[in-house]
């Protein structure tokens, strides 16, 4: 019985760890979004609009 429920505890430890760096990775990315970052990859790579990159009128 003790076995089974070292096993439960331990998994359920982990679990919460790889939870808690999801949520982690979501959020970051999440704040990113909305402070005005695009891509991340810089505005010379970027596909669409890149919010930070300068436009000059023609």
């Amino acid at each position: 019985m003790a076995l089974a429920a070292s096993s439960i505890f331990s998994t359920t430890i982990v679990g919460l760890v790889v939870l808690l760096v999801v949520i982690l990775a979501v959020r970051n990315i999440w704040k990113k979004k909305k402070a005005g970052g695009g891509c991340g990859c810089g505005c010379s790579g970027c596909s669409g609009v890149c919010p930070s990159k300068k436009t000059t009128p023609e």
